[in-house]
């Protein structure tokens, strides 16, 4: 299981804003734990994301919405051949800048009989937009 490295974060701004004045909030895929339970049908997953947020300064309100994604890939491949998406939110307690949450889950995976569920890839990322993902990606440059 990993976290995927350009997908591990999200900033999120305001309508039309693109600086650091106009980020709502921030949030990180900080850390995972899980273990496998092995049924004749496959695999249940159960996993523990922990999620960190921290508000933006034109954030309205107290709560941030994410969305993130479990995806799972075959032994040897790197394209998913499923994935999941998740909604979460995080709210911040009044004079808090930051926040967190855990997550609780249990993506299955339906394996062949021969098939052993180790060699299977497990990928945890935010859902990003095509603006995100470039913004991350230009900040991971610098």
């Amino acid at each position: 299981m990993s976290i995927v490295r350009d997908l591990a974060e999200v900033t999120q701004f305001r309508n039309g804003g693109r600086d650091l004045t106009d980020v709502t909030s921030r949030a990180a895929l900080a850390d995972y734990s899980g273990n496998c339970d092995y049924t004749s049908d496959g695999v249940t997953v159960n996993v523990n994301v922990f999620l960190i947020a921290e508000r933006g300064p034109a954030m309205q309100g107290n709560t941030a919405n994410y969305r993130y994604f479990v995806a799972v890939a075959k032994p040897g491949e790197e394209a998913p051949t499923t994935k999941t998406e998740f909604d979460t939110s995080v709210t911040f307690e009044s004079g808090k800048l930051r926040s967190g949450s855990r997550e609780e889950l249990a993506p299955k995976i339906p394996l062949p009989k021969d098939a052993n569920g180790k060699d299977w890839k497990i990928f945890l990322g935010f859902q990003l937009t095509p603006e995100q993902l470039a913004f991350n990606r230009a900040q991971m440059k610098q």
